[in-house]
């Protein structure tokens, strides 16, 4: 793994690489407007970091908008821009934080440090955030921050206060407020130059956890585990570095000017990204544990999916601010069930199942030609999902529109074509923002399921029964069988699967893509019941 690092940081530090124009314009809060993205040439490398957590606590829903909006970027960049992004995240696992957290519960700091890390990393596979190329655990790289600070210390960047701690001359870097406008801090300077210093290497106090240094015993500051790392992978080049807006000052300021004074650079992150804070509805101050008006992720997962997060996530602007409440992931949840109700009613209508109507097929594609124009210039437009997410809606309806009209004529496969081709374009420009339940469930593979293929069969059949059932209750006007119907179509709810009518036909699809393992059991339940309510 060192040797790995050693040659990437080595390839991006000391060779030339060619860039283009990617077509995208990205907000740079350098110039504080929007300019070119212009990446290396395909296939070389671009170089994606993004601040972890500090895990001393749970995560709240203010930290999964950040790494939900940063995953969707990424998705983008690799899927849609075709970037070869390599991406890398730290883990914050020692930090006074940890320590006074560990100190109240009378536990170890790193049994509470891993406890988090683990929790925070089962977050966000449950919120569908792919996992980092490369994570970083600060402890690991004590020796490489170490001599980092060495370095700083050696060329007169960083001096040693009276406490015996190490600090960043600011005065030293004349750019120090490049990211943000700083006011200048007033008061006491106590153990420094300055009051606008920051700690690269904290002095060991009583009972606190250090390791030893060229400088004294002592721990790393926060913002200069960030740079160590990513210098540690990606050299002195960065293409983009991702957090939350609260942190491009003081945290990403502090990196940006140790890093360049580092590596001698004008500038060491070409593309800085900050999204924006999530607020409660009728808040206007951020999520925060020291405010108490915190919600946990898990909380939030105990009342809404994944996907209706993300939904609300996309459709705002990354860099904007996210309200959170019941009116705004009520209109979250309604987008996301239009457009998964659109794909299930196209399914039907190309399978043969919903009454066949005579569309303009012309009209489909030229409509789809018109949206994805319309998509990419959005997404080019420093990444405007919330514009995009409404295009796709647009051409739903237009399908919608076409395949419900009243009149039933006999329909031609290159009708059937248009349908099935504006399906499949939204369904996966969803599924390329991370839209789980817009992946197709023919591709769940063995590895989701073992017994799949058994599964898909059971529910058919089931759909099948309950269908004939159906058509004789339609005959009959027997209410107990319409009950039956009912209630079969709740009991395939409760198990991941959605029963559809169309007149006498009937279609079925999973409600998310994930499949319960326990699908089999809970078939054979609903067997059990059915067989009764018959024999009765």
């Amino acid at each position: 793994m060192a040797n790995m690092l050693t040659r990437l940081r080595h390839a991006r530090s000391f060779c030339t690489i060619p860039t283009y124009e990617a077509g995208p314009r990205i907000y740079s809060c350098k110039v504080r407007n929007k300019i070119p993205l212009e990446l290396p040439t395909s296939p070389a490398l671009t170089t994606s970091y993004t601040c972890g957590p500090t895990v001393y606590d749970s995560a709240h829903i203010g930290h999964a908008s950040c790494y939900v909006r940063v995953d969707i970027l990424q998705r983008i960049l690799k899927q849609h821009f075709r970037v070869n992004l390599v991406t890398a995240m730290n883990i914050t696992d020692i930090d006074d934080k940890i320590i006074r957290r560990a100190s109240e519960q009378g536990k170890p700091w790193q049994e509470l440090s891993r406890h988090y890390e683990q929790e925070f990393w089962s977050d966000l596979r449950r919120l569908n955030v792919q996992t980092p190329d490369i994570i970083l655990r600060v402890t690991d790289h004590i020796p490489a921050i170490v001599a980092f600070i060495d370095k700083l210390l050696s060329t007169g960047y960083a001096y040693k206060s009276t406490d015996d701690s190490i600090y960043f001359e600011t005065s030293k870097h004349p750019q120090y407020g490049k990211l943000q406008n700083i006011p200048s801090e007033e008061g006491p300077a106590v153990g420094k130059k300055s009051a606008a210093d920051f700690a690269l290497w904290k002095a060991s106090k009583p009972g606190e956890p250090f390791w030893e240094s060229p400088f004294g015993p002592g721990r790393p500051g926060w913002h200069i585990e960030c740079s160590t790392l990513a210098t540690q992978i990606f050299g002195s080049r960065l293409d983009f570095h991702a957090g939350g807006l609260d942190l491009r000052f003081p945290h990403h300021e502090n990196e940006e000017a140790q890093s360049c004074c580092y590596h001698q650079v004008q500038d060491w992150v070409r593309y800085w990204i900050h999204t924006g804070q999530l607020h409660l509805e009728g808040q206007t101050h951020k999520m925060s544990k020291s405010l108490k008006n915190t919600v946990s992720i898990r909380e939030l997962l105990d009342g809404y999916s994944a996907d209706e997060f993300r939904m609300l996530c996309l459709l705002s602007h990354y860099r904007s601010v996210i309200e959170y409440g019941t009116d705004t992931m009520a209109i979250a949840t309604n987008v996301l069930k239009k457009l998964r109700s659109f794909i299930k009613d196209s399914k039907a209508y190309v399978a043969g199942i919903k009454p066949a109507t005579s569309i303009d097929a012309v009209l489909l594609q030229t409509k789809l030609a018109e949206v994805d124009k319309k998509v990419d210039e959005f997404l080019c437009n420093d990444f405007n999902t919330a514009n995009a997410v409404t295009s796709l809606a647009d051409l739903a309806s237009v399908v919608n529109k076409s395949i419900n009209q009243r009149t039933s004529e006999l329909v031609s496969a290159s009708e059937s074509g248009a349908v099935q081709g504006a399906m499949n374009y939204i369904r996966d420009k969803l599924a390329l923002f991370g839209l789980q339940s817009f992946v197709d469930d023919a591709k769940v593979t063995a590895t989701d399921n073992q017994s799949g293929q058994s599964v898909e069969h059971l529910i058919e059949a089931l759909v099948k029964l309950r269908s004939t059932v159906r058509r004789k209750a339609m005959e009959t006007k027997d209410r107990t069988l319409f009950d039956i119907c009912d209630q079969m179509r709740d009991e395939l709810k409760l198990l991941n699967v959605e029963v559809k009518d169309h007149g006498k036909l009937t279609s079925w699809s999973y409600v998310t893509r994930r499949k319960f393992l326990i699908f089999t059991n809970l078939a054979t339940q609903l067997g059990h019941e059915l067989r009764n309510l018959f024999c009765c």
